[in-house]
């Protein structure tokens, strides 16, 4: 009896302890588990094991699943974050009362990123107890389940409600000239379309014989998967200022036109190496900028200014999620608003481009000006040029082939190019000559006929000259007649090493500290002088000395601002800085600029001697030939000028092809009706 009874004293002991040891079951768990699947995005098990049997009567296994999925997707939803809120002595108040407890209120914090900014709120969630199955039958394990509701997905979202995304566009930033001129803009243009059910097939041609494009693809156009016979379908964009064109067209049955903001070049030609464009991004520039949130819809600058400042100008556009009420409101959600570009001041005045674009417009070649006082540079030209409009109205793949492939290379961007600077390296080769110690101006230099070579170990080649009446010759003589032997010799005083360290303390081999990435201007291909020969042909201008036309402009702006050499400058607010300073004493560098005053007034530039004008400048012509055998090669001419009564602005000017055109004359012929145009 005894034995019994100590047995069912022992039997409740243990009953007892094990009654202690069963955990007890929180919401708090069953919340976490339900958390782990939320934030994996496991919307099915979501659904199927942990709402209440009442919420999945209200909404649907694919109302549920699909609509998460949905709209986490198009809300590009990242970095979910829940966090169960309640407070310590709520949880402790729970467990001493869990066994009375069905229902328990838990409260929420929600974070997420989407497209439109992060969203964080708190919210309340109901959870039930359940102790049996939708069969009545007991479970093994009593559980909490979630009583669901749309604010889950998105705060005060309820049953029924829509959610949309609404966007709003940024404005493109502008690029102004000085003085407030737009070289790019968004403005208006034509759009031209076609509804087909009113469109007559006959007059397809007519149309396309307006619209410059072929009949194919226009039929292209109407071909699209998505076109319905009354539809608007855009053909192309033309310029708002084509009235006639518009007049023309929209006479055919089933031709329009709609007017749409887009962007716009005013200037066109005259300014499209410097400005560039816009157009739609490749698939190689969407993986370049893959962290900068382009997407396969964006535009992107291509050229110029467009792409160069690409990161200032984009607009970002705005984006808003909002809520479809019931009562027809909207309510939004979050909102990342739309950004304009920043607008870019160039130095650039567009009424001295223009005017200089006009003049040699139906050249090759480039031109820089620059103000010597400031370095800013006041027009940066690339001639024959495109119409940038062109690429952003639409431009079909045969359209453009022509364009790349015609003569004179007209997308091709020759102030981002280098040349042989010709004679008018002379003024460099005098600097270094000045600098160390070589160049003595009054000294006179006996020089006889048209050819001179320093031995006979030259063999074939000599150094040869334009003028050969003049034998006695001084500095002033040799720039004035542009003499050759007089600076190849200069050159050979100077001596090689001597002569790159010179040429490298004017800029070579190095990047001019200019906004506008350019090549840099090269001594040689190597970077060095290997003969003679070499050394005598690159004093005078020839041998494989490179520059590009803004690092000439840049030289010869220093001696114009007495010997003070400022950086080139582009964009209107940069600050002014001397580049170069102390490269020969006043007295040296007036030397020089008496010597190209004399230049006009006696030589090779006489023609731009204008009265009530001080014009100097120098004179170079390049002969683009592989050897001195070779007889009616091509010539670029060149030619560097300014008034020394203003000293407001160096043109510097190359014109490719002048062979048979008077050489570096028509150079000059061509700076002096730009000057002409200003008094």
């Amino acid at each position: 009896m005894k034995k019994l009874l100590l047995f069912v004293v022992m039997l409740i002991v243990v009953a007892g302890c094990s009654n202690d040891e069963e955990p007890i079951v929180l919401p708090h768990d069953e919340m976490a588990d339900y958390i782990a699947l939320w934030e994996e995005n496991a919307f099915d098990q979501m659904y199927q094991t942990d709402l209440t049997e009442a919420t999945k009567e209200t909404f649907a296994k694919a109302d549920y699943v699909d609509r998460y999925r949905n709209l986490y997707n198009d809300l590009e939803v990242k970095s979910l974050s829940v966090d169960m809120t309640d407070s310590d002595d709520n949880i402790a108040s729970l467990k001493e009362s869990i066994d009375e407890t069905d229902r328990y209120t838990m409260p929420l914090q929600i974070s997420f990123d989407t497209l439109a900014g992060t969203i964080e709120y708190e919210t309340d969630v109901i959870m039930e107890k359940v102790t049996t199955n939708k069969n009545g039958e007991p479970l093994e394990q009593e559980k909490w389940l979630i009583q669901w509701k749309p604010s889950l997905i998105l705060p005060n979202l309820e049953q029924g409600e829509k959610v949309a995304i609404e966007r709003t566009s940024g404005r493109r930033g502008d690029i102004l000239d000085r003085n407030g001129n737009a070289l790019a803009t968004i403005g208006e243009v034509y759009e031209i379309g076609i509804t087909p059910n009113q469109f007559e097939e006959a007059t397809l041609d007519q149309l396309s014989a307006n619209l410059r494009v072929s009949s194919s693809y226009i039929q292209n156009k109407l071909n699209q998967s998505w076109v319905e016979p009354n539809f608007f379908v855009p053909i192309t964009q033309i310029s708002i200022d084509q009235q006639d064109t518009v007049a023309t067209i929209t006479q055919l049955e089933g031709v329009t036109t709609r007017v749409k903001m887009d962007r716009v070049y005013p200037y066109g030609k005259a300014a499209a190496h410097l400005t560039g464009y816009i157009g739609p991004i490749t698939a190689s520039e969407l993986e370049e900028h893959q962290d900068k949130g382009y997407d396969s819809s964006d535009v992107i600058g291509k050229r110029g200014l467009e792409q160069l400042f690409e990161d200032q100008l984009r607009a970002k556009d705005g984006v808003a999620i909002v809520i479809e009420k019931h009562n027809g409101s909207t309510q939004s959600v979050v909102e990342q608003k739309a950004q304009d570009g920043q607008t870019i001041e160039t130095t650039i005045d567009m009424n001295l481009q223009e005017t200089l674009y006009g003049i040699v417009e139906n050249e090759a070649g480039t031109a820089t000006i620059m103000d010597p006082k400031t370095g800013e540079v006041l027009s940066l030209l690339s001639f024959p040029a495109f119409d940038p409009n062109r690429f952003v109205m639409g431009m079909t793949s045969s359209q453009y082939d022509e364009l790349v492939t015609r003569e004179g290379q007209p997308t091709l961007n020759r102030f981002a190019a280098t040349y042989a600077p010709g004679s008018t390296m002379k003024v460099l080769t005098s600097l270094v000559g000045f600098q160390q110690g070589e160049l003595n101006p009054e000294e006179v230099e006996t020089i006889e006929g048209l050819r001179w070579q320093q031995d006979s170990s030259w063999g074939d080649y000599y150094v040869t000259r334009v003028n050969g009446n003049v034998t006695n010759v001084d500095y002033e003589t040799a720039m004035t007649y542009s003499d050759n032997i007089y600076f190849a010799r200069l050159g050979l005083d100077i001596g090689r090493d001597a002569f790159v360290t010179g040429l490298n303390q004017l800029g070579f081999g190095e990047s001019l500290p200019f906004t506008y990435p350019l090549p840099e201007s090269q001594v040689s291909n190597s970077g060095s002088i290997s003969s003679e020969g070499q050394l005598a042909d690159t004093a005078f201008g020839q041998g494989e000395l490179l520059m590009t036309n803004t690092h000439l402009a840049t030289i010869y702006a220093g001696v114009a601002n007495d010997g003070q050499y400022m950086e080139p400058t582009l964009l209107l607010n940069d600050e002014q800085s001397v580049w170069k300073n102390d490269i020969v004493t006043d007295k040296q560098n007036q030397t020089i600029q008496d010597a190209l005053r004399q230049v006009v007034v006696n030589g090779s530039a006489s023609d731009i001697n204008i009265d009530n004008k001080t014009m100097a400048g120098k004179t170079g012509t390049v002969e683009l030939k592989a050897d001195q055998e070779v007889e009616n090669g091509k010539q670029n001419g060149l030619f560097v000028s300014y008034d020394q009564s203003k000293r407001d602005m160096v043109l510097s000017l190359l014109i490719e092809g002048v062979q048979d055109r008077g050489g570096s004359g028509l150079a000059v012929q061509l700076s002096k009706q730009f000057f002409e145009s200003y008094e």
